[in-house]
């Protein structure tokens, strides 16, 4: 059984392509959440792979707050 500590990295997402995974770093940093992209670049040496996709990581601290910030982003404002 492993110890969880509050300053373990985790995955928050794994992105559709490279470009979404910056894209949400972006957002991330500019809601003041350090995080990650990892595998951003894996495709253009290995081609296109299941599971060699782009995922963004964070501090396990700012998990809540960082899914909080996807889950914004991802709302339509209402057109009046």
């Amino acid at each position: 059984m492993s110890k969880q500590r509050p300053d373990d990295i985790v995955r928050l997402v794994t992105a559709p392509n490279p470009a979404q995974a910056h894209i949400w770093r972006q957002a991330l940093q500019a809601e003041g959440i350090e995080s990650k992209v990892v595998g951003d670049y894996l495709d253009a040496g290995l081609g296109d792979i299941p599971g060699a996709s782009a995922e963004v990581w964070v501090h396990r601290t700012d998990l809540p707050r960082a899914k909080g910030v996807l889950r914004r982003g991802q709302e339509v404002p209402k057109a009046e």
